[in-house]
């Protein structure tokens, strides 16, 4: 079980409150995953994405690294409990195998070794064994290779058996996708302010104006993308 949530911000007033929004997020989540906590924080476009990980909860990390005083348009974040691989801070997510493109996941991937194999055989390079980042790298190599972020996670869907709801944004997309049984939770609220999504609706419910937002569940095996 870990925590996923994640803010694209339309208004630019909110901007400035990009980290004191992910906070509290993060903190509603945090017994989902109490091993680890991380963040990519997309502050300007043509700006490298701050990506903050460590280990420990999330009141602890946010506050070790200051994340409410981050500001930008859109952020990621994690908590994670540790099932298949190490605690350490290179095991957190997100995981960003390319300039712009970050990954965090909430679930479990059975055939996950088979993909590393088929994309060891074409180059690309691990930094961990935790399965999460076996998705991350694919959905990084099928963009590569020529493909918009929705068919690279057609792709994930097509290839990946397991259980799972995934967030991917780029420096223009955000996008969530679960499973064909949508058996891993998440919840978005969407305003003329912001889309948010979360593993938790409790971790959307002190965002500004989510008592007027469109709140929906993910519907199993749909995919929702929003551009900036």
């Amino acid at each position: 079980m870990c925590g996923i949530v994640g803010i694209l911000i339309k208004d630019p007033d909110l901007e400035a409150e990009l980290g004191a929004l992910l906070v509290p997020m993060l903190e509603a989540l945090a017994e989902r995953g109490p091993d680890s906590t991380g963040l990519a924080i997309y502050r300007q476009e043509g700006q490298p994405v701050e990506i903050v990980k460590d280990v420990g909860s999330a009141p602890d990390v946010c506050r070790r690294y200051d994340i409410a005083s981050r500001t930008g348009y859109q952020g990621i974040g994690h908590t994670r409990m540790a099932t298949e691989s190490a605690v350490t801070a290179r095991h957190c997510h997100p995981f960003s195998p390319a300039p712009e493109l970050c990954v965090v996941h909430n679930g479990s991937f059975s055939n996950h070794a088979t993909v590393r194999r088929r994309l060891e055989a074409d180059g690309v390079v691990f930094d961990t064994d935790n399965d999460s980042e076996v998705a991350a790298r694919f959905i990084g190599f099928r963009l590569a290779a020529g493909d918009d972020l929705e068919e690279a996670m057609r792709w994930v869907q097509k290839e990946f058996d397991g259980f799972f709801t995934l967030l991917v944004t780029t420096a223009t997309q955000f996008a969530v996708v679960r499973d064909p049984f949508a058996c891993k939770p998440a919840t978005v609220a969407e305003t003329d302010r912001y889309v948010a999504v979360a593993s938790e609706y409790r971790a959307l419910a002190g965002l500004p104006g989510v008592d007027g937002a469109a709140v929906f569940e993910p519907a199993p095996g749909e995919l929702y993308t929003w551009s900036r």
